[in-house]
């Protein structure tokens, strides 16, 4: 597993900004039951590196403090773009809707987990 973290400028309505990627390479993400259990150990080391695995675990609450509130929305919003970015694109669609990290991870475990130790028990 190689965990990734560059910068790279991206071009948006001309208007050049800087991004940053700290997610999985793009040939280790989820598939669908097949690569679940190894796509999710990765994934989960990954999210702990940057400091982000408590938002898979339960829901965080949005602290009141202003200061922290606005920690809280960029982690937030750091942690759904790595779980946006690992997934396949037909797999994105069951992520809609979603509004935190844990609500992410949550529907592709329900979506995956089982079926994933179903193909295990077929080999």
């Amino acid at each position: 597993m190689e965990l990734v973290e560059f910068e790279f400028v991206a071009v948006f309505l001309g208007v050049k900004v800087a991004m940053s990627f700290n997610g999985l390479r793009l040939e280790y993400a989820l598939e669908g039951s097949s690569n679940y259990i190894a796509w999710k150990d990765m994934m989960e080391v990954v999210l702990d590196y940057n400091g982000l695995k408590e938002f898979i675990e339960a829901e965080v609450p949005k602290p009141t403090d202003v200061t922290q509130a606005e920690a809280w929305q960029k982690k937030t919003t750091k942690c759904q773009r790595i779980l946006l970015e690992g997934v396949k694109d037909h797999s994105m669609s069951n992520l809609h809707g979603k509004d935190s990290p844990y609500l992410m991870w949550k529907a592709l475990i329900d979506l995956f987990q089982s079926k994933s130790k179903c193909s295990g028990v077929m080999i």
